[in-house]
């Protein structure tokens, strides 16, 4: 963005672009001309943002900011010169397919070379070996990324080594680098060798099908473990799974399955692949009886006296087995015992039992 003497110069991102990211946050990297001062910094929302690095360069400095994005359009002000700044903010969290981004989209480290500005700084062909096993770190791109991993608790080993290039393209320039060299699952699993049998499994979690691991896991680090963007026991799954939020809103459901709360939805869901339907550990009747022994090899009497507790079909719903979730909803229930009707006057009963 060239800029008059009075303003600055924007090097990236290109205003108005959408900037696409696992994280609400954009590098901002502006110029300006030795003589027009030092004094620069952004205003967002009343909220004044300093520049996280300045750097004196021959004939200009350089500043470089850290903005905090929301999803949507993002307005900032560059003082003291009153210049504005737009941009974009779209969350990523299914694999990078650039073909979907449009044009409005700013791609980092996609233009032909390094533009001039940055080179003086930045070397993007810097590597060394890491001792003992030398593989080769690519130190440099630790100088601007660092955040993917200084607010992260929970860190990918390729990530705090600095093996980039092991997951990113590198193009015939040696200063240009891509996305992903493979499908995302493809590039999980070449590591994670042990995890190559969810594939045979009969049922897999849509996430793996639809856009592989980083739909849930961010590949760099994250906050929380096994470096799931949100908590893994409930948030992330309510996410997708909106109908389930009843469970753990503000005003949640009256009776709700007691292990939700607990370790959550993983300790009765795999959440990858399972040979079970639902994506469960096990069958759904031993899958109760795991926690609730005293119905462990039951066959008839429950709720009364000679009444099966699991058959081939059920009547209530067609297609589906006798089990116990032919009364009970696994999840919650705004009656007691979790039944999918009040008990009282038969209606649980009537629904097989017309």
């Amino acid at each position: 963005s060239v800029a008059s003497a009075a303003e600055v110069e924007i090097l990236t991102p290109r205003p108005g672009s959408t900037i696409v990211g696992r994280r609400p946050e954009t590098h901002l990297v502006l110029r300006r001309p030795h003589n027009a001062g030092t004094q620069v910094w952004v205003e967002a929302n009343g909220r004044r943002i300093d520049p996280t690095v300045v750097k004196e360069g021959l004939n200009h400095n350089y500043f470089h900011f850290r903005l905090p994005l929301k999803p949507d359009r993002n307005s900032f002000t560059i003082r003291p010169v009153g210049q504005k700044l737009d941009l974009g903010y779209r969350p990523l969290r299914a694999a990078v397919n650039p073909s979907t981004f449009g044009k409005e989209v700013y791609l980092f480290h996609q233009n032909g070379q390094l533009p001039e500005s940055c080179i003086l700084c930045h070397d993007l062909q810097k590597t060394s070996p890491i001792e003992p096993v030398g593989l080769r770190a690519q130190e440099s791109c630790a100088s601007c990324h660092r955040n993917l991993l200084e607010s992260s608790t929970w860190q990918h080993s390729t990530s705090v080594n600095k093996q980039c290039l092991a997951c990113h393209q590198q193009f015939v320039q040696p200063f240009r680098i891509g996305f992903p060299t493979a499908k995302t699952e493809d590039l999980c699993i070449g590591c994670h060798t042990g995890k190559r049998e969810w594939r045979s499994k009969q049922h897999i979690h849509g996430p793996m099908v639809a856009g592989g691991c980083t739909l849930c896991h961010n590949p760099h680090g994250e906050k929380n473990r096994y470096q799931l963007w949100a908590d893994g026991a409930v948030d992330l799954c309510v996410a997708c799974h909106s109908d389930k939020e009843n469970l753990v809103s503000d005003r949640p459901l009256r009776f709700v399955h007691g292990i939700i709360h607990g370790p959550g939805c993983v300790a009765c869901h795999d959440p990858h692949a399972s040979d079970h339907e639902f994506i469960l550990y096990n069958s759904i009747n031993e899958l109760c009886v795991s926690c609730h022994h005293g119905y462990a090899g039951l066959r008839r009497g429950h709720p009364v006296g000679g009444h099966p507790v699991a058959g081939p079909t059920e009547r209530r719903r067609p297609g589906r087995k006798l089990t116990c979730t032919s009364c009970h909803d696994p999840h919650g229930s705004p009656y007691r015992e979790m039944l999918f009707a009040e008990s009282l006057g038969g209606h649980v009963c009537a629904r097989c039992h017309r």
